[in-house]
């Protein structure tokens, strides 16, 4: 009995005898823990001055300091954010083979893939090999690509050979037919499917290195076949003014854009803006600016408004001259944008401050965008080299609205995300290309040959019903995707 006591007794002893450990000879111990809170610490600071909601946070008291960061940030930001972000600082960006593919997988090898190459960063190893958007990778190496290597052979940074198909009409075979097919009396008719088939063609992928992803990633003049409609378009990848050794580097690509429309009388713009998820509020001034009538020259483009601690950050963004710089005003009085469920931010504010319902209409083709009608602004800590983006104003346009979601006019939505489901491939062609099944209904939309008055009978051999099971991007595309940011 009494050795139970003892041991009853001894343990509220040693918590004691713990505790006090902190705090023996009248010395407060708790500061040797002070660096391990330290950034947790000052990413709460930034948020109590600078964040839009405040008055949300919880105190002190109330949170756990020994978190990493992104964990802290998503236990103290609002219920209602999923904009805020914390990110840390690399010194040198993570070396790439440059394309993003989506995995589909194989009609024919029930474990196997075909990766279709969704986008590529034009002079990387990818380019360099010869791939294009709507290409099909069947085999890297010897290797059919399966769920359990996929990692390995795609996302890797050793040269490989790629085995390349070719979306192809191919006649069913006699064993593939139904039984209603083959039913005696009844006449039989040649049957046909799309799928992936080998080409024949092996192209070298090089080994994978750190590589640039120019935010201006295509742009060309378009004269339609039977047509005087001279068309511009721009594929704008992100918002991003430059790098951090030539900071206009990028907008004086939007700039020499807009020179060359300009000189070929571009008389409308197809701005493509299905993979831009971001970027920064100078960028969209920029190409607002290049964008809007000229009659909107100085006029109020957008409106931010902060928290009540920073009211004097309260800003009126004009369409501004000034920003044109060697670029120049298009005069344009209406704007074709190929959106996506990926457009966020900076995107979705171009559009909205352009918008005028009388005056500047807007067709947008492709699918809703993502809804963001609030901006971030980077806080960064050098010591440990981390950054803190909190929402910390909301972004109204000319007419003081914020909307939500940007929805594609009714009769124009051409879902990019079908591809989900039923799907031609053999209009998933590189941006630019007018025979794109995105560009060509805005190029259709401005010829007034879409919406087709009669629906047109589909060929349904070419389709199939494939389902992506992943996408993946790679490391440098698309930089930005912090949806709006201010400097």
């Amino acid at each position: 009995m009494m050795t139970k006591l003892r041991k009853i007794i001894l343990i509220p002893a040693l918590v004691i005898v713990f505790i006090s450990g902190f705090f023996s000879c009248g010395v407060d111990r708790w500061p040797e823990y002070a660096h391990q809170t330290a950034l947790d610490t000052w990413l709460l600071d930034i948020m109590q001055q600078n964040y839009l909601w405040y008055q949300e946070l919880p105190s002190y008291n109330d949170v756990n300091l020994f978190l990493e960061p992104d964990q802290f940030l998503s236990k103290v930001k609002s219920k209602n954010d999923s904009y805020s972000f914390v990110d840390s600082i690399m010194e040198t960006p993570l070396p790439t083979y440059g394309f993003d593919y989506s995995l589909v997988r194989s009609a024919d090898i029930d474990t196997a893939y075909n990766a279709l190459i969704t986008y590529v960063i034009p002079g990387s190893p990818a380019a360099q090999a010869g791939l294009v958007r709507g290409d099909w990778i069947m085999k890297v190496d010897t290797s059919y690509i399966s769920k359990k290597y996929e990692t390995k052979l795609l996302q890797g940074t050793e040269a490989r050979d790629l085995v390349m198909g070719i979306w192809e009409k191919v006649k069913v075979e006699e064993g593939d037919k139904t039984k209603a097919d083959t039913e005696e009396g009844n006449k039989e008719e040649e049957k046909y499917v799309y799928k992936v088939i080998p080409n024949g063609i092996t192209k070298k992928l090089p080994a994978a290195r750190v590589v640039e992803d120019n935010p201006v990633h295509e742009y060309k003049i378009i004269s339609p076949p039977e047509s005087t409609t001279i068309i511009g378009y721009l594929m704008y990848n992100s918002f991003t003014a430059g790098t951090k050794t030539e900071p206009e580097k990028y907008n004086n690509e939007l700039r020499k854009v807009s020179q060359e429309f300009l000189a070929a009388g571009v008389e409308h713009v197809i701005l493509d803006l299905r993979y831009n998820a971001g970027g920064s509020l100078d960028c969209v001034q920029l190409l607002g600016t290049i964008l809007t009538s000229s009659a909107r020259l100085n006029e109020p483009m957008a409106y931010l408004e902060y928290n009540d601690k920073n009211r004097d950050k309260d800003a009126t963004i004009n369409f501004d001259p000034d920003v044109l710089k060697t670029g120049v005003n298009l005069n344009q009085s209406s704007l074709y944008a190929i959106t996506s469920s990926t457009t966020a931010g900076a995107p979705e504010m171009l559009i909205r401050s352009l918008f005028l319902k009388d005056s500047y209409p807007i067709a947008t083709i492709g699918s809703s965008t993502k809804g963001q009608t609030v901006a971030t602004e980077q806080f960064i800590n050098e010591e440990f080299r981390w950054s803190v983006n909190p929402v910390v104003c909301t972004v109204y346009n000319s007419t003081h609205d914020d909307w939500g979601a940007i929805v594609p006019n009714d009769k124009l939505k051409v879902s990019e995300t079908s591809i989900d489901g039923v799907t031609n491939y053999s209009e998933f062609l590189p941006f630019g290309d007018p025979n794109e099944r995105l560009l060509k209904v805005a190029i259709g939309v401005i010829e007034g040959t879409y919406p087709p008055q009669e629906e047109e009978e589909e060929d349904k051999s070419s389709k199939a019903q494939f389902k992506i099971e992943k996408s993946v991007s790679s490391p440098a595309s698309r930089r930005f995707t912090g949806g709006l940011r201010l400097k």
